[in-house]
């Protein structure tokens, strides 16, 4: 991958972009819930570009990793709330039964009770879309002219190793923390991953002689982290209805959420790409 500026220009405007959107997602007054969804992305979406240069960007990273972090931990109980109730939709189907619309109708108040409490708080999330403005200055003030393709690389090899080792602690001990790091990490090279391939697109790069395998790569890590992912909602979900639905109905619907589990079969490790070399 040759150094060029375009593709360093490419990136930091990529930065700026997802700024904006994680800001103009917060004021979607219309549809709060799917807008804290938005704007969480773009935050993840950041931090995974950020971490292309951490080689580069050195001792200014840190803070802003701490401030994307604190905004994205500060909106997890809403999305988490909402994600339950989707899936409690979901699981309950088109004709759910008595004990599922009791559970839905609870699922739907303490999310929409979080969300108000929240709004609260932050009218308009004004506050947070100040700080993600401030955040984007401080990116914008990066040395992005020191994004080389040579950084680029080594980045992208060392967030593939970082998935290998996830994937070995899990092959050593399958627990929830370590599942969630594996999701975490898969999907952080995905993005990864496609960012650079837009990037080089945006810059007028042709496709480099490894792209197919960065494509295959970059699916297989997408359909890693949704099943994972897609667990770990289920796993929630069950875990809360636990503690809000009444205990005389809520056996069916655990059964149901255990039964969903079973399906949801995470990929085989040693099936998994293995990191690039060099």
């Amino acid at each position: 991958m040759p150094t060029t500026p375009k593709l360093a220009t490419a990136l930091a405007a990529f930065a700026a972009s997802e700024c904006r959107r994680a800001i103009r997602s917060l004021g979607d007054s219309k549809q709060p819930h799917t807008g804290i969804h938005e704007a969480r992305k773009a935050l993840r979406r950041l931090k995974s570009l950020l971490r292309l240069g951490a080689t580069v960007f050195e001792g200014a990273l840190p803070p802003l990793e701490t401030a994307i972090d604190r905004l994205a931990v500060s909106l997890s109980p809403l999305r988490d709330a909402h994600v339950a109730v989707l899936t409690a939709r979901l699981l309950a189907g088109a004709e759910p039964s008595d004990g599922w619309k009791h559970a839905i109708e609870a699922l739907e108040l303490r999310s929409e009770s979080r969300l108000t409490a929240a709004l609260i708080k932050d009218p308009r999330f004004l506050e947070r879309r100040r700080r993600i403005r401030e955040l984007a200055h401080a990116v914008a003030a990066l040395p992005w002219w020191k994004m080389s393709g040579h950084v680029l690389e080594r980045a992208l090899a060392n967030s593939e190793k970082r998935v290998a080792k996830a994937r070995k602690r899990m092959r050593k001990s399958a627990t929830t923390a370590n599942l969630h790091r594996w999701r975490r990490r898969a999907r952080r090279l995905r993005m990864q991953l496609e960012l650079i391939r837009k990037a080089r697109k945006a810059a007028g790069m042709p496709a480099p002689h490894h792209a197919e395998r960065d494509k295959a790569l970059a699916r297989t890590m997408s359909a890693l982290s949704d099943t994972i992912g897609s667990k770990q909602d289920l796993r929630a979900l069950r875990r809360t209805l636990r503690t809000i639905v009444d205990p005389d109905t809520m056996p069916p619907l655990i059964v149901a959420i255990t039964h969903e589990l079973k399906k949801h079969r995470t990929p085989t490790i040693d099936s998994l790409p293995q990191h690039r070399v060099g």
